[in-house]
């Protein structure tokens, strides 16, 4: 059976189409469905694929998503020219002579 609305963790309405963040793992997605079995919602997330308990997930504004996209972008970025200078001060490190020696 499917409902049109559910309730999140801080008591917010989850309609379909709200942007959701799951509160074990910060996953986020939009909500393409809700569930009803038994006396039980689940909610179904775009990026997942998955259900989700309802009670763990926070709605979040789009807006934010796109800055927290951004955010993570920014972050890999980051991660990815840490990276090089770690291999290019490896480098520098191996042809480098000791004195003394």
């Amino acid at each position: 059976m499917n409902d049109s609305v559910a309730s999140d963790a801080r008591n917010n309405t989850i309609t379909v189409g709200a942007h959701v963040k799951y509160v074990g793992t910060h996953t986020r997605g939009k909500v393409k469905e809700i569930q009803t079995g038994g006396d039980h919602q689940w909610v179904l997330l775009d990026s997942t694929n998955l259900l989700y308990d309802p009670k763990h997930l926070e709605v979040v504004n789009e807006a934010t998503e796109k800055v927290v996209d951004k955010e993570v972008q920014s972050l890999d970025e980051f991660r990815k020219r840490l990276e090089e200078k770690r291999d290019y001060l490896q480098t520098a490190r191996e042809t480098f002579d000791e004195p003394g020696g």
